[in-house]
């Protein structure tokens, strides 16, 4: 199962990271791991793009978001993903949970 965990202070994301696999499909073939990890890739770069500096970002065998310089436009990208990320678990709850938390 694919694990989406998100951080969150007084509502604002503080930190998210997502982990693991769908194993809905075959190696290759499994499109809800496909769908996840272009989101994640995605905010990867919009964030590196758009708001150099105010995060750490990491990716390996998971996809990590630390958030160090809040703003307005770091937080709407970040919502905007997490948006995305709940509608492949709407469909895919089977393959997908996605967990907030207040920190």
């Amino acid at each position: 199962m694919i694990e989406v965990k998100i951080n969150l202070v007084n509502g604002d994301i503080c930190s998210l990271r997502i982990s693991g696999h769908a194993l809905q499909a075959p190696y290759g073939e499994d499109l809800v791991c496909a769908g996840v990890s272009s989101i994640g890739v995605g905010l990867l770069n919009a964030l590196d793009i758009l708001v150099p500096q105010c995060c750490q970002l990491t990716m390996k065998d998971y996809i990590e978001v630390k958030v160090l310089q809040n703003s307005e436009d770091v937080q709407l990208i970040l919502k905007t993903a997490v948006i995305q990320l709940e509608t492949i678990e709407a469909q895919y709850s089977n393959y997908v949970n996605v967990k907030k938390q207040e920190v």
